[in-house]
Parts: C-alpha cells; sequence; structure tokens
C-alpha cells in the first residue's frame, strides 16, 4: 500500500523530479549517483573513529496507523578496510504526503554509504550524497568525533588541476563552468558541447576566469561531474562500492593534499 501511494504522488502533476527516479520490482531507482570528498583537520585514529561510531544511534519510536516504526539516525555496517573504514549512515523519519484530497504519512529510510580513507598521511572522507545532505552528515560527524563542527572540511582541487585534466581529455570533456570572471556583473560562464576545449570562447574564458566545474568521460564509459570542492557526481550507471574506488583512485590525487 505504501508504495502504491507513493507511486501515485511521484507522477502526480504537481510534484517535481529533481533526479531521474525509476520504480522497478517494486523499489525506487536514482540513477545519478552523489558524492562529496571531505578531509579531517586533526589526525584521529582509525580505531578511535570505529570505537565512537559503532554505536551512535540517536532513535526513538512512532506510530502509524497502529503499526510502529524506529525514527531516527545510526551507523551501520561498519567494516575496517587496508587504508580505512567503511559505513552506512542510515536516516529514517516520518514524511506527510497529499494526493488531491487524500492525506497520509509514509515512513522513509535514506542510506548513505561513507568511508574514511587515508592517503599519504591525510585522512579523508568520503559521502555518497548530494551536497546538502553530505555536508550535515559531515558535521554530524566532526561533532560525534571531536566535539567540534569544523574538524571535518571540503577538500579543494585547484583550478589549474581542473585544467589540465580538461586538455588532456579534449573530446571527453562536455561541460564546464568558470567562476570568479574578470568581468563587472558577471558571476560565472559556461560552456556546452563537443569540442569545446577547440573553441576561442575557451581560451578567452580560461584567462578572464577560473576553472569551477566540468562534466567528462573520465574513464571508458564512466561520466562524472566534479567541482573544485569535491562535489563528483556519476552520470554513469556504477554500484556504491565501485564509486567508492574510483574516487579513491582518481579524484583524490587530484586534490591539493597530495
Amino acid at each position: 500500500m505504501i508504495i502504491k501511494r507513493l507511486k501515485k504522488f511521484l507522477f502526480s502533476r504537481k510534484y517535481f523530479v529533481k533526479e531521474t527516479i525509476i520504480i522497478y520490482k517494486e523499489k525506487i531507482i536514482i540513477m545519478v549517483l552523489a558524492s562529496k570528498i571531505f578531509y579531517l583537520k586533526e589526525h584521529i585514529g582509525i580505531n578511535t573513529i570505529a570505537a565512537k561510531l559503532k554505536d551512535y544511534r540517536l532513535t526513538e519510536v512512532q506510530q502509524i496507523d497502529d503499526k510502529e516504526y524506529e525514527i531516527g539516525k545510526s551507523v551501520t555496517s561498519l567494516e575496517a578496510t587496508d587504508n580505512g573504514l567503511k559505513g552506512v549512515f542510515e536516516e529514517s523519519f516520518i514524511v506527510d504526503f497529499k494526493y488531491r484530497d487524500e492525506e497520509f504519512k509514509i515512513p522513509l529510510s535514506i542510506t548513505t554509504y561513507f568511508e574514511f580513507y587515508r592517503k599519504n598521511g591525510n585522512l579523508f572522507l568520503i559521502l555518497l550524497a548530494k551536497k546538502e545532505r553530505a555536508n550535515r552528515i559531515a558535521t554530524l560527524f566532526s561533532t560525534v568525533l571531536t566535539a567540534e563542527k569544523n574538524q571535518i572540511l571540503e577538500i579543494e582541487i585547484p583550478s589549474e588541476t581542473l585544467q589540465k585534466l580538461v586538455e588532456t581529455r579534449r573530446e571527453q570533456t562536455k561541460v564546464i563552468f568558470f567562476d570568479n570572471v574578470k568581468l563587472p556583473g558577471v558571476e560565472k560562464l559556461s560552456l556546452y558541447g563537443s569540442n569545446i576545449l577547440d573553441t576561442n570562447l575557451y581560451q578567452e574564458y580560461i584567462k578572464i576566469g577560473k576553472i569551477w566545474y566540468i562534466v567528462l568521460e573520465m574513464e571508458e564509459n564512466i561520466v562524472v561531474g566534479l567541482t573544485r570542492n569535491g562535489i563528483v557526481t556519476f552520470f554513469s550507471k556504477i554500484l556504491e562500492e565501485e564509486a567508492l574506488d574510483f574516487i579513491k583512485e582518481k579524484i583524490i590525487p587530484l586534490s591539493r593534499f597530495i
């Protein structure tokens, strides 16, 4: 019954879907996979992180139609890796929906895969979530691990590094956004299409701005969007584990910390 109600809500004319959503065999599948990379300011041992996160659980019980549901936040599936620790952050809550004259409540759970990854003495946090949610979880983890909100910060990928990346994959680059533009009243400039690096506009924009965001095929059949502050969006079908491995191998080495 819940899935049927949710289907009606998703496809009602009043609802705007921001991502590509498919319902297949009673499961909701979001095709675009978003992620964001952070780093830890202070040194924290992996064992310490594991000890503090393994018992993290903040939940309560709420009732819908005489049935009880556990609502709140928790960390599950913690597992040590060769260079860190991975797990799942789960958030469950009640959502109020309205379809025509019918109002109903639905319990929803959102799971976010994460991994702490140590490389060259730096400790990174990868969260497979959109920007707002990733920022919120990073702040929560910072508070749980250090009692301070500002100890887990965004990484930085230099504009010059993004420039080298697109210029070595000229035909594979499809989108470039520029910021810090030296034109009065202009905040951002953009280029879309094939062979955009061979245009006069690219040569002009790179002189008056810095590359902020790119979309390119980094490997065969892996199309990625990447920003300077470590937001990585996979536009190709990819599993969570594959996405984590790709970020560790291909994206983190681009950051200023490596």
